[in-house]
């Protein structure tokens, strides 16, 4: 068995907010699932990393990838004022972030003040 197995993987999940973006700030929604995480298995680690501009990312490890997946799928805008939609799980944040958070006009930019 390798270190990292037993250590665990981090995998970051991207989601979209369909609905309730307005009110949703990373203090609110990491309160709201802590407070939906005590139905889960122990041991899923979770954390709010960032959200902004209608998206967000999520840190967990990657046994709990798909749990947390379809935890944030099970928001509804009737009961918490807010639905989630997850798009991507990935292993680096960086990948992440470039390809939902920065804009094409500005990644196009940096590459031509590189070249």
């Amino acid at each position: 068995m390798v270190v990292r197995d037993r250590v665990g993987r981090k995998r970051y999940i991207v989601f979209e907010i369909l609905s309730g973006a307005d009110i949703l700030t990373r203090g609110k929604l990491a309160k709201v699932l802590k407070a939906n995480r005590n139905g889960m298995s122990r041991g899923v680690e979770l954390e709010v990393i960032m959200v902004e501009r209608g998206r967000g990312i999520v840190r967990t490890d990657h046994r709990s990838a798909r749990v947390v997946v379809d935890l944030l799928r099970s928001f509804d805008h009737e009961r918490e004022g807010f639905e989630l939609k997850p798009l991507k799980t990935s292993g680096t944040i960086k990948k992440l972030k470039r390809k939902y958070f920065v804009s094409r006009a500005k990644h196009q930019g940096l590459r031509q003040t590189n070249r």
